[in-house]
């Protein structure tokens, strides 16, 4: 079985940096790596991309999260034949047997969507306070820029046992993996959550009603620093920040729209119920829970950014 593994970046070279060196330290079965350069600027990233061979594309605009996810999903499904996608964030560190117990479940079982366990900074900090030391900007912030301590190796709760959590969805594009099953039931990620936010909720919501076979692996475990785009390389324009607010209340109510309800609250089965929805005047959007298009995402884009 072929697996391929896929990234999003938006800056923060370190951490994709990190990520992307904990895989070819923790991954005993062989995997290839596509990363989507999210940020048009980030030369160095895009630098280090080639000159270790990894395949990659820039968005030449900030098409956002959704788009940059829809592009790994065309590589690894559409113009390549890999039987398994593990999505991971730029922001992550794999611990010993996270990515082998997902490939390994899916090698011996027909579960579609396989998530691993997060462990996040907030969570180290509370079980090891001394070492609050590294990271700095208070408990909101969480900043860290010397990374040789490596805090996050405290943690040792993790194993090879495959100890799973039936019908659960967790995290959904932090570390899990997708078979093309999944991908064939439900499509792309809606780029109507631009620049992200809720798109995670919308992805979850569809595999739950399209009735895809999901699981999460307790013992398969990842460390996530948490948001690193936005706290620690935010804008210093203030304007971004309420952008980023708005953005997040456009996403939710247009989430509520789609489902007739917030996350947990949904109150149809299919987006719109099942009625043909227009954004703006010109972009018409399909009631349907697989999204099997991407001609109309520069409109759909084009339509959400200025709303920010």
């Amino acid at each position: 079985m072929k697996t391929l593994v896929g990234i999003v970046t938006y800056g923060g070279f370190d951490f994709t940096r990190l990520t992307i060196e904990s895989f070819d330290k923790t991954v005993k079965h062989p995997f290839d790596l596509f990363v989507v350069v999210g940020k048009p600027s980030d030369v160095i990233t895009k630098k280090w991309l080639d000159s270790s061979a990894v395949p990659n594309v820039v968005h030449e605009v900030n098409m956002g999260f959704p788009v940059g996810l829809n592009d790994i999903y065309d590589y690894a499904f559409i113009h390549n034949d890999y039987d398994y996608l593990i999505t991971a964030g730029n922001d992550i560190i794999c611990y010993p047997y996270a990515i082998d117990n997902m490939i390994n479940l899916a090698n011996k079982s027909d579960w579609e969507w396989i998530s691993a366990s997060q462990y996040d900074v907030k969570t180290l900090l509370s079980q090891f306070p001394e070492e609050n030391i590294y990271f700095h900007g208070g408990p909101e912030q969480l900043i860290i820029e010397d990374f040789r301590e490596r805090p996050w190796d405290k943690f040792t709760g993790y194993s090879s046992d495959l100890v799973i959590e039936p019908n659960v969805i967790k995290d959904v594009h932090n570390l899990c993996l997708y078979k093309k099953s999944a991908f064939d039931s439900i499509g792309y990620v809606d780029p109507n959550f631009y620049p992200a936010y809720y798109e995670d909720n919308d992805y979850a919501r569809r595999g739950v009603n399209a009735k895809l076979k999901t699981c999460n692996l307790t013992n398969s475990v990842y460390f996530h620093f948490w948001s690193r785009t936005i706290k620690q390389f935010p804008s210093k324009d203030a304007l971004e920040k309420t952008s980023n607010d708005r953005y997040f209340n456009n996403n939710r109510k247009f989430y509520m729209i789609k489902w007739g309800g917030d996350f947990g609250s949904e109150m149809y089965d299919v987006p719109f119920n099942g009625q043909p929805y227009l954004l703006g005047d010109k972009t018409p959007l399909e009631p349907s829970i697989k999204i099997s298009r991407r001609d109309n995402e520069r409109d759909i884009v084009d339509y959400w950014r200025p709303l920010g």
